[in-house]
């Protein structure tokens, strides 16, 4: 069984709150260009890329977005504000190649409900030392910390992120026109494929570290969301895995090990209907091959199975339309990626 992708998959109750992640992919107002000044998009197509988004966002209501691969935060903010998105944040700015040409597109947080605070979350240098790693390590992309005042929640605080990706970081050749090897090559794209393993996984472990720290200090909820670019079981993500650290017991602190411990939507929501069987819609497809890569993650007090829970997961929604069935007219400058939401209902 799949997830189904229709508007009535949608469960309701008195208080919903629904929850989206999307990557934009290059989400940049013309006459600005991502990576090469090639990459333009006529007028045409940046209406198309937008009218993408309002239809999903007219179609699924979503109260809370994350969104990535964002260069024009500025025009996603003016899109949004009709829509009903009074509060919006973004903490970091693309970096610019030369005029007009941008790359490092930034992570941006759209919401319904009033924004406390929106800060970038730093790598700190101490954990550096500890995972034996460079201490003046940062993450590829500045994750965005916020906290928002939620109805029947309260203060919750919403992480958006986008790990590194599996692409190869590659050190530029001394002599480009020097013709290259197979062996040299494979030597390159291995150990660039690794290089970005450990920059992703020391992202994942930073950012860990900082949920932690913050949960130790407060009963905010938290909610962490993005495109974490690999499978969250992956060994180079077990950071996420607090219930695997084995030296770790419920008697070593006042709050339980619970309290920390970070919960896939969808599992959550496949405890709640009860169902066996169902198939992960992917996100994200290359050469034909899907992979799970977004993910909104939820603290203890979204598992209905938590005693100290107070919502559940009561829908879960993997919008791909436009990457299994796309429409030419519609969808060629949508994304790369699904959109991945969830519904929270509070428990009865």
């Amino acid at each position: 069984m799949f997830a189904t992708n229709s508007k009535s998959s949608y469960a309701h109750s008195a208080f919903g709150l629904k929850l989206a992640t999307i990557n934009l992919f290059n989400f940049i107002e013309p006459p600005g260009a991502f990576y090469e000044f090639s990459n333009i998009y006529s007028e045409d197509q940046w209406r198309q890329k937008r009218a993408w988004l309002n239809r999903y966002i007219g179609s699924y209501q979503p109260d809370i977005i994350a969104f990535q691969e964002v260069f024009s935060a500025s025009a996603l903010k003016s899109l949004l504000e009709p829509l009903g998105y009074r509060f919006f944040a973004v903490v970091d700015e693309p970096e610019p190649l030369e005029e007009y040409i941008y790359k490092s597109p930034v992570v941006c947080l759209a919401s319904r409900y009033p924004i406390l605070s929106a800060l970038p979350l730093q790598a700190e240098p101490e954990v550096s030392a500890r995972m034996g790693i460079q201490q003046d390590f940062e993450y590829s992309r500045l994750p965005l910390f916020a906290t928002l005042e939620l109805p029947s929640l309260g203060q919750t605080d919403i992480y958006v992120v986008h790990l590194k990706s599996k692409r190869p970081i590659l050190e530029e050749s001394s002599d480009e026109n020097e013709p290259k090897k197979l062996a040299q090559s494979m030597q390159v794209e291995m150990t660039g494929s690794w290089a970005s393993a450990i920059q992703r996984g020391s992202e994942a472990c930073h950012l860990m570290n900082s949920i932690i720290e913050r949960r130790s200090h407060t009963n905010n909820p938290a909610i962490v969301m993005g495109d974490f670019n690999d499978d969250l079981r992956s060994e180079v993500l077990r950071a996420f895995h607090v219930s695997g650290l084995r030296s770790i017991t419920d008697d070593m602190a006042e709050m339980p090990l619970s309290h920390y411990q970070l919960h896939d939507s969808w599992d959550l929501y496949v405890k709640n209907i009860g169902e066996t069987g169902m198939v992960r819609p992917a996100t994200h497809y290359f050469h034909a091959k899907g992979s799970v890569l977004d993910y909104i993650l939820l603290s203890s007090e979204f598992n209905s199975a938590d005693p100290a829970s107070l919502a559940e997961v009561g829908d879960f929604h993997c919008e791909d339309t436009h990457l299994v069935n796309p429409k030419f007219d519609q969808d060629t400058y949508s994304s790369d990626h699904a959109i991945v939401s969830v519904t929270i209902s509070l428990r009865q």
